[in-house]
C-alpha cells in the first residue's frame, strides 16, 4: 500500500459577516503553525438584493478572494454568526451524561421560535450552579433552523468549497486562545469580548470550557450606522472615516474627526459596556468560586483605545486579543497586525481539527 503525505495544508477558517469575509489557512505541523494566507474583506450589497442575489455576489465575491489571496485547496470550516443561531442557558437538576440531550431536546421544544424537528440541536455543558438550596446543572442550549444552515451550505458551494465542518463563532474564539501548555490556574476564568460585524459576543470560560455565552446585538455594522446617520454621511464614507479612527493607537481631543466619531459611537459603546457589566455581575453570582482571570477583547472594534476605554468602564483590566501569539512566527505585513484581534475567529476555525467536537 502506498501512503500518500498528509497536507500540510489546514481548511481555510472562514468567518462570513452579513457583508464581510474573514478568511484564515495555517501550514506546518500542529505545533509549528505560521499563515499560508489571510484576507478581509467588505463587501458592497445593494440592499435591493433578494437573499438569492446576495447569496450569488458573496459567492463570487469569495471565488476571487481565493484566488487572488493564494488560498490552496478548497476545502473549508465556517462557522454560523449571531443572527444565525438561537442561544439559551437553562438549568436543569443533576443528571447523568447520557440523559442530557434527551431533557435539552425536550427544553428547546418550549424555547425554540420554530418546530423543534426543524432544527439542528446541539448543547455545551457549562458546569454546576447554586440555586438557592440545591445544585444545577447549566447547559447552554444551541439551536439553528435547518433552511439557514442549508442556505449557508448552498452559498459555500457556489462558492466552490467543500464544508469540512460549520463551527459556532464562540468556540472558534476560545480555540484561538486556548493553550495546553500554558493552562490557567483551577478555577481561573478568562472573560472574551468578540466584537463581530452584527453583535458583540461574551464569553466566560475555564480553559476552553464554556460557562456563559450571550450576544449582545449591537457590533461593528451598528457603529458605522450611528456614524453616517450622526454625521449626515453616505455608509461607505462612514466606514471609511470610522476605520481611521479604529486603527488609531490613542484618542486624539483636539483632532476634529476623533471626536466627530467617537461623539456619534459613545452611546453605542456605553450601551454595550452596560450589557457587559450585567454579564460580569451574573457570573459573579452564578460561579461562585471560579476566579475571574482576565478579559480579553477579541474583534473588529479591538483597538488600544477601546481597552483603556473598556477597562475604565467596567473596572477591571482588560488586554487586546492576539491570535498570532499561537503560531511559530507572525506574519511581517503592518495591516494585517493592525487590530490583530480582528483575526481571532477565522484562525481558530483554521486550527479546528477533524476531533474536535
Amino acid at each position: 500500500m502506498i501512503s500518500l503525505p498528509r497536507s500540510q495544508y489546514t481548511p481555510i477558517g472562514l468567518q462570513l459577516g452579513p457583508s464581510s469575509a474573514t478568511l484564515v489557512q495555517l501550514t506546518g505541523p500542529k505545533q509549528n503553525r505560521v499563515v499560508h494566507a489571510i484576507a478581509q474583506e467588505q463587501f458592497d450589497l445593494d440592499d435591493r438584493l433578494t437573499a438569492d442575489e446576495r447569496d450569488t455576489k458573496i459567492a463570487a465575491e469569495l471565488r476571487r478572494i481565493l484566488v487572488d489571496h493564494h488560498f490552496k485547496g478548497r476545502r473549508v470550516i465556517s462557522c454560523l454568526g449571531s443572527q444565525e443561531l438561537f442561544i439559551q442557558n437553562v438549568r436543569l437538576p443533576q443528571l447523568p451524561t447520557e440523559e442530557i440531550a434527551k431533557v435539552v431536546a425536550w427544553e428547546a421544544e418550549e424555547r425554540l421560535p420554530y418546530p423543534v424537528a426543524e432544527a439542528e440541536i446541539r448543547h455545551l455543558p457549562a458546569g454546576q450552579v447554586r440555586q438557592e438550596s440545591n445544585t444545577k446543572q447549566e447547559v447552554i442550549l444551541l439551536a439553528c433552523h435547518n433552511g439557514i444552515l442549508e442556505r449557508h451550505l448552498n452559498l459555500l458551494e457556489q462558492a466552490g468549497l467543500t464544508a469540512e465542518a460549520i463551527d459556532v463563532e464562540p468556540s472558534a474564539t476560545l480555540r484561538c486562545f486556548h493553550d495546553e501548555k500554558h493552562e490557567l490556574q483551577l478555577n481561573s476564568v478568562s472573560c472574551y469580548l468578540n466584537f463581530g460585524d452584527a453583535a458583540t459576543t461574551v464569553i466566560f470560560a475555564d480553559q476552553q470550557n464554556v460557562l456563559f455565552l450571550k450576544y449582545i446585538m449591537q457590533g461593528s455594522n451598528h457603529l458605522d450606522r450611528a456614524v453616517a446617520d450622526n454625521l449626515d454621511l453616505p455608509l461607505t464614507e462612514a466606514i471609511r472615516l470610522r476605520k481611521i479612527v479604529t486603527n488609531s493607537p490613542t484618542l486624539d481631543a483636539s483632532d476634529e474627526l476623533h471626536r466627530s466619531v467617537i461623539d456619534s459611537i459613545r452611546s453605542l459603546l456605553e450601551s454595550i459596556s452596560t450589557e457587559v457589566e450585567n454579564c460580569l455581575r451574573y457570573y459573579k453570582v452564578t460561579f461562585r468560586g471560579k476566579k475571574l482571570d482576565q478579559l480579553i477583547v477579541t474583534g473588529n472594534e479591538s483597538s488600544p483605545w477601546l481597552i483603556d476605554f473598556l477597562s475604565e468602564r467596567l473596572n477591571t483590566d482588560c488586554r487586546m486579543g492576539n491570535p498570532f501569539e499561537r503560531l511559530k512566527s507572525w506574519p511581517t505585513s503592518t495591516s494585517i497586525l493592525e487590530r490583530p484581534g480582528r483575526w481571532s475567529t477565522a484562525m481558530g476555525l483554521a486550527m479546528k481539527e477533524s476531533s474536535d467536537k
